[in-house]
This record gives structure tokens, C-alpha cells and sequence, in this order.
């Protein structure tokens, strides 16, 4: 009965998303994400990402982006340091919808990662430098990131657990000191068990001179490699 009733309420949160980003089809965008985060050993760890992202309501592809990074934790399970690697492609449109070009980024990227609880409420915070390189360009930017689970129900080692999230992150602009954007993000998501989650939301993106919506389907692995 618990489980229909969360695949209800995950399902309902969908359609509404799905409404509002149809009310807005032309200033919204979805995205398809994949999150990864394998242990190795106690203190080593895989993590990747893998994102489409599409400028319109699945429609015209706006940027993929693969990422991938060896990080190692200070202490058990937190405070992790990490090093890695992002390929990014980003496509441009002109009026009539036409692909006009597509801008290759090599990104290098350190990043630590901090974890606490505040009652039931999981924290994280992620503190992330990057290297950018574009042909006959160079770019480098931080990032600070800061989210929020809080579970609906009380569930035994995060099986079967219905959670409300939430999280924000600020990017600046270092090299030309200035602000670059905000991505202020909230959904609802279901731990399958353990290792595996879904979750769904809705994003808004703030630059200078833009705001957009993007709705995303995320799923996180957290199979480790390491056998308990």
C-alpha cells in the first residue's frame, strides 16, 4: 500500500511538472541525467555523470556532457577530495531552428565534497573548481552547491523511502571575477534500495540576461565496485 501510494504521488509530480513546462514549452528545456558513484575501497571512489540536455521540451539538443572523476575520502564515507575530467558539447540554433555549430569543452575539475545530517534531513555541500578549455579559449569558474532530502517516511536503510529534494548552486565566473549563474532546483524522489534512486524535478536556471525551466529525470547508481 505504501509503495502505490508513493508511485502516485512520484507519478502525480510528473504530470504537474509535465503541465507547467507544457504552459512554457517555449522558455523550457528537459533534461536526462545519469549520476554515478561507485566505491572502490573504503576510501576511493568513481564518480560520473552523464547528461542530455535538450533547449526545448524534448526537442533540439542542446548540450551532452559526460564527466568523470577519481575522488578519496578524509574520513569514513565523507569529506571527499576529487579530481577529474568533463567532456562538454554545446550546440547552437538559429532562428529557424537549424543547427549552426556545436562548441567542444574539455573541462578539468577539482571538487570537495562535504556531507552532514540535521535530524532526518541529509545535507551536502560541494565545493568545485574548473578549467575550461574551448579552442583559442580558457575559462575558469567555482561553483557552490548545496542540497536537501528529506524523507516523507520512515524507511529501514533507505529501501522503498518516498523523499522531497532540494538544492542550489552558484557559479562564478573567476577569471573575469563576475557572477555566472544560479540553478535553483526542487523534486521527488524514491529510493529502489540501497544503491539505486529516481527522482524527478524541476529546475530554474538564472543568468544575466536569462531565465529558463528545465524539467529532469535523474537516476543515481551507487552500486560500489568494492564487494561488502
Amino acid at each position: 500500500m505504501f509503495l502505490i501510494k508513493r508511485t502516485i504521488l512520484l507519478f502525480g509530480l510528473i504530470g504537474l511538472i509535465n503541465n507547467t513546462v507544457n504552459s512554457q514549452s517555449n522558455n523550457s528545456g528537459t533534461w536526462l541525467v545519469y549520476f554515478g558513484n561507485q566505491k572502490i575501497t573504503d576510501q576511493w571512489n568513481i564518480q560520473s555523470d552523464f547528461q542530455y540536455r535538450d533547449f526545448q521540451f524534448f526537442g533540439q539538443r542542446n548540450q551532452f556532457l559526460a564527466r568523470a572523476g577519481l575522488g578519496y575520502n578524509l574520513k569514513p564515507q565523507n569529506h571527499n577530495l576529487l579530481l577529474g575530467y568533463a567532456y562538454v558539447a554545446t550546440d547552437a540554433y538559429d532562428q529557424l531552428g537549424v543547427n549552426t555549430s556545436t562548441k567542444i569543452e574539455n573541462r578539468i575539475y577539482q571538487q570537495y565534497l562535504y556531507k552532514n545530517k540535521v535530524g532526518s534531513n541529509a545535507l551536502m555541500h560541494r565545493f568545485r573548481l574548473e578549467e575550461r578549455f574551448f579552442p583559442n579559449e580558457f575559462g575558469l569558474r567555482g561553483r557552490y552547491f548545496i542540497s536537501i532530502q528529506k524523507p516523507l517516511w520512515n524507511a529501514k536503510n533507505n529501501k522503498n523511502n518516498t523523499y522531497l529534494s532540494a538544492h542550489n548552486e552558484l557559479f562564478v565566473d573567476i577569471k573575469d571575477t563576475k557572477f555566472d549563474r544560479n540553478r535553483f532546483y526542487a523534486g521527488l524522489g524514491f529510493s529502489i534500495n540501497e544503491s539505486i534512486r529516481v527522482e524527478t524535478g524541476y529546475m530554474i536556471q538564472a543568468q544575466k540576461n536569462i531565465t529558463r525551466g528545465q524539467l529532469q529525470f535523474i537516476v543515481f547508481n551507487n552500486l560500489p565496485f568494492k564487494k561488502k
